[in-house]
């Protein structure tokens, strides 16, 4: 099967360079990788287009192709981005990631394809595990509060673009509503377009899968910190989801894009 990766960025993060390298040792590899970077000035844009030509270059994989889309801090959405690679994207299976986002295993894309002999799956997800950095005292108490946020927020549902495999086909039909964030202003900061997506999906009679096995590094603070943190966004996220779950399905979404 052939796949495109989508990674979403913020100028060039810090996890960037080790995401692309674990792509390139996929035991399935992609076609091609699509960055669609929100850049905070036109200065990091440029420097971030430099260093993506120098990778591209020096890749030893020369069937995977690296291509750049940017918008401005003014333009972004959380949908409107997500749209932005999926369009582009050349096959029908596109992966989306983020830029601080690194996949558990080699085998990581392999993982998530091989739900889609199923006409019948929509989009394949998976946990989220902390970056460890030092096997310490603090980066196991990190792993273990990072492990018991994620249970609560785990719904079998829901494929978030923070790592998931999508069919464009159905994207066509229902991309990721860019007026979510008029209809419900906290999904502007906290996003959650992928939970209506994986909902209109599921309404329409299609299935939505997660899997351990298909599961990325992802984190954004460290110890206690990131404790409150996902504790906070679990009632905010509640709250959102709640809202959503009260739409009339099938509905219809926006996007400019298409």
């Amino acid at each position: 099967m052939r796949i495109s990766v989508v990674v979403r960025t913020r100028d060039k993060e810090r996890y960037f360079d080790r995401l692309l390298e674990i792509i390139g040792l996929q035991t399935v590899g992609p076609s091609e990788i699509i960055v669609v970077d929100n850049y905070s000035s036109e200065e990091k844009l440029q420097m971030f287009q430099r260093e993506l030509v120098e990778i591209e270059k020096s890749s030893r994989n020369l069937e995977t192709r690296i291509r750049l889309l940017a918008l401005s801090d003014v333009e972004f959405s959380h949908p409107y981005s997500t749209n932005l690679g999926v369009q582009a994207a050349e096959n029908e299976l596109v992966c989306l990631t983020n830029g601080h986002s690194i996949p558990v295993s080699h085998r990581w894309l392999q993982d998530g394809l091989r739900y889609f002999e199923d006409d019948k799956i929509a989009g394949v997800s998976g946990f989220f595990v902390p970056h460890m950095e030092g096997n310490n005292i603090t980066g196991k108490f990190d792993a273990i509060i990072y492990y018991l946020s994620q249970r609560m927020v785990l719904h079998q549902d829901w494929c978030s673009t923070v790592n998931c495999i999508i069919r464009k086909s159905l994207w066509r039909m229902y991309p990721f509503d860019e007026n979510l964030p008029r209809l419900i202003p906290e999904t502007r900061k906290y996003g959650l377009e992928d939970y209506d997506w994986s909902k209109e999906m599921v309404a329409r009679g299609y299935r939505i899968i997660v899997d351990p096995h298909f599961s990325v590094f992802h984190s954004h603070g460290n110890g206690y910190n990131e404790l409150v943190r996902n504790t906070r966004a679990y009632f905010i996220y509640r709250g959102i989801q709640k809202r959503i779950d009260l739409f009339e399905r099938p509905r219809k979404s926006f996007s400019r894009v298409l």
